[in-house]
């Protein structure tokens, strides 16, 4: 589900008038590397992404001070909406990836609109309400698939490629594209969705013979990314690589889609 869209289009010159313009909101530029705000600020201003892209970080709360990367946002993206809905601090740091452009709203200038326009202020606290709302759906559905995929592997009984049929349908119901392959290194495919694309399969069947020794070096990372597919490596328990997760994905899904199929993946390695 690309959420973005449940929030306003405040790149619309209209909508944006219609929700207080330029006597309530600044643009500010962020040149590439430019840190928004920090974890642990207090909480003054809202955003919103009116072009470019953003890291969200969050620190791990180790000795070595690491930080985990939990979201990448882009136009029509919003964060720091804890300054509108509550008084916490922020959660996490907000850095901009690539030059970027941001519609600011500070604590102060909406208590001023919700003076003077009580309707677009609601809106806009609507419009985040909807979107926090799709998101915590997602992940609640995601957080259920998880637990059926886990149950598959536990209670598979030797009837692995059916459990591994299943396991792909269950992916393919919560990721963004709906579409899942799961390629063994033997070029034989174990599972997949139906309604791929002769192209699609056609990409896929010409790319796993060259990403499979991506996978299988030493030191490799977990999953490698194309323009148009990530391709996520599938273990057994003794390490040895067996095959891969194939899912289409684009900007707007590869970040949260990743982390999902990785698990996901981990899980399929118990019974390949």
């Amino acid at each position: 589900m690309n959420v973005k869209h449940l929030f306003i289009n405040l790149t619309d010159p209209v909508i944006f008038q219609s929700f207080g313009g330029e006597g309530f909101w600044s643009k500010v530029s962020a040149p590439a590397g430019t840190v928004i705000f920090k974890e642990g600020e207090d909480s003054q201003d809202f955003y919103y992404v009116f072009s470019g892209n953003l890291f969200v970080d969050k620190s791990l709360k180790d000795q070595a001070g690491a930080q985990k990367r939990i979201a990448t946002l882009g136009t029509g993206d919003f964060f720091g909406e804890g300054a509108l809905l509550s008084d916490k601090t922020r959660a996490a740091t907000v850095t901009a990836q690539s030059d970027s452009v941001l519609l600011k709203l500070s604590q102060k200038n909406f208590e001023s609109l919700v003076a003077s326009d009580p309707h677009a202020a609601v809106g806009i606290i609507l419009g985040i309400l909807k979107v926090l709302n799709a998101r915590f759906q997602d992940t609640n559905e995601r957080l259920v698939v998880l637990q059926q995929v886990a149950k598959l592997v536990r209670e598979s009984s030797g009837s692995a490629d059916l459990a591994l049929r299943s396991i792909v349908m269950q992916l393919q119901s919560v990721i963004h594209h709906g579409k899942a392959v799961l390629a063994g290194v033997d070029g034989m495919w174990k599972a997949a969705s139906e309604g791929l694309s002769a192209e699609e399969v056609a990409l896929i069947q010409a790319a796993t013979p060259r990403v499979f020794p991506l996978l299988s070096t030493v030191g490799a990372p977990e999953s490698y990314a194309d323009a148009s597919h990530l391709y996520t490596a599938v273990h057994a328990v003794d390490g040895k690589l067996i095959g891969a997760l194939v899912i289409p994905v684009c900007a707007d899904c590869m970040e949260q889609d990743a982390r999902l199929v990785l698990t996901v993946a981990e899980q399929i390695g118990h019974l390949m």
